[in-house]
């Protein structure tokens, strides 16, 4: 039964989708269909206007670079005009033909430019000067422009005139002809001058604008065919022209050619008079439709088809996570009552999950004061190194620190002795403690003893006091019994345990100011000036355990032992050198990757706030100098010195000349990091360790070159280089000559 409403949801679920995906591709196919056509249809007639358009732009510009030409033939200083003046005859033709070779040569579109000056006998061209009966006759031979007709058009034409292209007999050539009188400042012209193009040039333009399956036709004002490409053959033209002249408006039409119908498409252009035509078959813009229309209705069932698939196939893969949901489910959590479906079984395990979940929350809360507390330790205890690791680990049990900027407090509660004392929780002490400002608190491993950690940035060392003196009142008035704070000194992250043995000193001295008060270790009257403190003994410290040398190490931890032993400083300053030791062995040792080798284990915080005397203190010296020359005993193998400058050197010397060399690879040879064996090794020898490896290379390198005849990429990795070029250019840079060079030297 529950099997058969499962397929009956999921029926119910797939016609569903089916149904949401059948509407809007039925939709979109209507409005493509009977939209889109159109649109795609006028799209076709407009691209096909636009690039007619591109078409006539194109020749316009052609014809106006021959407006600017003859523009520049009609002023008076031109450069011709300084050799028609000249009365030396072939420096006259040797000038003009040259100008107007340079003119030519400006606008590829021309095949030749004529000129000529009214009543002479000779004709200029850029390629020679000819009489004018040679140029009509033996030079050029049109049918439609003999000697005569070209004699006259050159003496008597005063506007300009163009000749439909037509053949040159000679040549072979087709030529449409430009003829432009020159009239420089009078109205009557004294020179004329022709333009030649080809017609194969005009029909080149037209076949790169103009895409293929169509015609393309030039009229001239006279609706006469300049040029045309396509299929329409040259006897059509005429009709073309035909059905140009009788168009009303520049635009598209159908009509008739050659047995075939098409679209026409005409443009006329403003500055030449000319008019464009383009001819495409009807089949053709139509072929493109139907294709359009049948492929939009292959993809919309295709879509229709792959949208059913992918809905039935989703929803098969998002079903059987429910099916193995509702099995694991009944198998462990066994539903009472009826068979429930998919939904019902879903909907039955996130109640119990949910029911579940909550369990474990209130759980999880129940140990938060744990966690709290662990966390609070580890912030006394220094054990986090920076903000971002203390943040990370405080957002993971939901306890946030805001601030930077810390104070270590311990809370002392006495008991009164009568029946009134009630107990106070550490949610009680906190609550009080977070109405003043920030901070969490814990219970001491002592009895009546909290511990406060405060939360100061922004806040002054008044407005700090302030707050902690209303919390400490607020804690009286909770607590029947006497309530004394001991406040440490405000600092930073990693300065938190120093703090801490503050305020365990300060709350020490309420046996001296009293009790019901908060004692500021600021103000204790504690004299640190008597002797300096040991700071140069912790620096040779730190440096004597970078360098690996286990009895420097040994000689400043007893020099510190002499100061505490000579000075007989306060305790708190006993302690705080205690801490400043073992932060700076554990800090060096964990830059040089060494672990820790002894059985003994250095004390905390806690540990420190009960060394009492100044045996205690010795004893711990001890345990640290011999927990340090044990572990360098260990890493190293020998009683000798783990690093020493004599060793690296050996070491460079062994493998300077391997291309795996590195001083990465020294580093991890000698347990160190990279910056502490680099200052280590500067500091020893004066130089980096790059320029003395270098150095060595290069002195080898020398004397390779003089006593072997060996290529240089052989000598390059027998010295450590990969690259032969990085090899030349090093050496090049500390020697000023190349390898090559500095043997041709060494030879001679």
């Amino acid at each position: 039964m529950g099997k058969t409403r499962a397929y009956r949801i999921f029926t119910t679920f797939l016609l569903s989708y089916l149904l949401i995906l059948l509407l809007p591709v039925s939709g979109l196919t209507f409005v493509v269909y009977h939209a889109f056509v159109n649109k795609l249809e006028e799209e076709t007639v407009q691209g096909n206007l636009n690039t007619l358009d591109k078409v006539r732009y194109a020749m316009d510009e052609q014809l106006k670079r021959l407006e600017d030409t003859t523009y520049q033939m009609m002023l008076e200083d031109n450069r011709l005009s300084l050799f028609r003046v000249s009365g030396d005859h072939g420096y006259k033709a040797w000038g003009i033909v040259n100008e107007l070779k340079r003119i030519q040569k400006m606008n590829p579109f021309l095949h030749e430019i004529w000129l000529y000056y009214r009543g002479e006998a000779s004709v200029y061209t850029s390629s020679s000067i000819y009489a004018l009966p040679m140029l009509a006759d033996q030079i050029y031979q049109f049918d439609d422009w003999r000697e005569e007709e070209l004699s006259r058009d050159l003496n008597s034409l005063s506007e300009r005139v163009i000749k439909p292209p037509a053949s040159d007999r000679i040549g072979g050539e087709r030529y449409m002809r430009v003829i432009v009188p020159v009239l420089p400042y009078r109205n009557q012209p004294y020179a004329s001058v022709v333009y030649l193009m080809k017609e194969t040039a005009i029909r080149q333009l037209l076949s790169n604008l103009i895409p293929t399956g169509g015609s393309t036709w030039i009229l001239d004002p006279e609706n006469r065919p300049i040029a045309g490409v396509g299929t329409i053959s040259e006897t059509e033209a005429e009709k073309v022209s035909s059905i140009t002249a009788s168009a009303v408006a520049p635009g598209s039409r159908k009509v008739t050619v050659g047995g075939e119908e098409h679209y026409v498409f005409s443009i006329r252009s403003k500055q030449s008079g000319w008019t464009y035509v383009t001819l495409i078959p009807v089949r053709l813009v139509m072929g493109r439709l139907a294709q359009a229309q049948t492929l939009f209705l292959y993809g919309g069932a295709a879509v229709l088809v792959l949208g059913a698939l992918f809905v039935f196939l989703g929803m098969r893969w998002n079903y059987r996570p429910i099916r193995q949901l509702q099995r694991e489910t009944e198998h462990i959590l066994t539903p009472e009552g009826p068979a429930l479906n998919e939904l019902e079984t879903v909907r039955y395990a996130i109640t119990s999950l949910a029911t579940r979940n909550r369990l474990l929350d209130e759980r999880v809360k129940s140990h938060a004061a744990a966690a709290k507390k662990q966390l609070i330790f580890s912030l006394v205890k220094g054990e986090f190194g920076s903000e971002e690791e203390l943040r990370l680990h405080a957002d993971e049990i939901g306890l946030p620190v805001p601030g930077s900027r810390f104070r270590a407090a311990i809370l002392h509660l006495a008991s009164a002795g009568g029946d009134n004392d009630r107990e106070i929780g550490v949610e009680t002490l906190e609550a009080l403690l977070q109405s003043h400002l920030p901070g969490y608190a814990a219970e001491h491993m002592e009895t009546g003893k909290y511990i406060l950690i405060l939360m100061t940035d922004g806040l002054g060392d008044e407005e700090v006091r302030q707050a902690v003196l209303a919390f400490r009142e607020s804690s009286h008035a909770v607590w029947s019994g006497s309530a004394t704070i001991g406040l440490g000194q405000e600092c930073g992250l990693t300065g938190l345990p120093r703090s801490y043995l503050e305020a365990n000193t300060a709350i020490e001295y309420r046996f001296i100011q009293g009790l019901n008060r908060i004692i500021d270790f600021g103000v204790i009257p504690t004299d640190l000036s008597v002797t300096p403190y040991p700071s140069a003994e912790l620096e040779h410290l730190d440096q004597s355990i970078r360098a690996g040398q286990s009895a420097k190490v040994e000689a400043s931890l007893s020099a510190m032992l002499k100061y505490v032993r000579g000075s007989q400083p306060p305790l708190l300053v006993v302690r705080s050198l205690c801490l400043e030791i073992i932060r700076t062995v554990n800090r060096a040792w964990d830059e040089l990757g060494l672990q820790e080798q002894s059985s003994s284990v250095f004390p905390d915080v806690f540990a420190l706030e009960r060394l009492d005397t100044l045996d205690d203190f010795e004893g711990l010296i001890r345990s640290v100098c011999s927990d340090l020359c044990g572990a360098f005993r260990s890493a190293q193998g020998v009683e000798a010195p783990l690093r020493t400058l004599d060793l690296m050197l050996e070491y460079i010397g062994e493998h300077y000349r391997s291309c795996d060399f590195s001083v990465q690879g020294m580093a991890r040879h000698f347990g160190m990091a990279v910056p502490n064996l680099s200052q280590y090794f500067k500091d020893q020898t004066g130089e980096t360790l790059l320029d003395y490896t270098t150095r060595l290379r290069m002195e080898k390198v020398k004397e390779l070159l003089v006593s072997q005849d060996l290529p240089l990429k052989t000598i390059a990795e027998q010295v450590g280089y990969h690259n032969v070029s990085s090899f030349i250019r090093r050496f090049k840079q500390l020697t000023g000559v190349t390898p090559g060079e500095y043997r041709l030297q060494m030879k001679i």
